[in-house]
């Protein structure tokens, strides 16, 4: 009764309205809170990360080194840079010169993708090894264009190859359930 003594130029119908104007703007935030918590969950195609975003992708790459092994000479992964946003043209990228995977997390849809453009990146960490292995990449791109360079080729055909077999044995592993 207090609060509707404070209001007393408010007729009844009036409170009403604007208790559930409130409440649908309570109902409507509670909602869109937790829309924001599924994608960030990493919740896609029926599938749920039992992991870190980050040590999902660093199990990815235990996988690939399993799999693939480290290139001629090389005793260290290669590092990893995860982002959390979409990035307008890219999934992800390797720098040569850091040895570095870059993940875009945003800019996948499931994580089918995510594992594919981990696989793909780390095609690239075999292949691209020195200064002389980018700058051939990089002539090549200019010469016949991203799709048709080899280096892009070999790294999409590996990735596409074994993408679900990969996310087969994390999914057995438990980190994504």
């Amino acid at each position: 009764m207090a609060l509707v003594s404070i209001f007393s130029g408010i007729s009844e119908r009036e409170w009403i309205g604007i208790c559930a104007a409130c409440a649908a703007a309570w109902i409507f935030w509670v909602l869109w809170q937790a829309s924001k918590g599924k994608e960030s969950s990493s919740n896609w195609d029926g599938r749920q990360l039992q992991v870190s975003k980050a040590a999902f992708i660093r199990e990815v790459i235990r996988w690939c080194v399993g799999h693939f092994g480290l290139p001629p000479r090389c005793r260290t992964w290669p590092r990893v840079d995860l982002r959390y946003y979409k990035h307008r043209k890219v999934m992800g990228t390797y720098q040569q010169r850091g040895k570095v995977i870059t993940v875009y997390w945003g800019s996948h849809a499931d994580l089918r993708e995510v594992v594919n453009t981990v696989i793909h990146e780390y095609q690239h960490f075999l292949d691209i090894r020195s200064g002389k292995d980018d700058r051939a990449y990089d002539k090549e791109i200019k010469e016949v264009g991203y799709q048709d360079n080899s280096y892009e080729k070999k790294a999409r055909e590996l990735a596409n190859r074994w993408q679900k077999a990969c996310l087969k044995e994390l999914e057995k592993r438990g980190l994504v359930g």
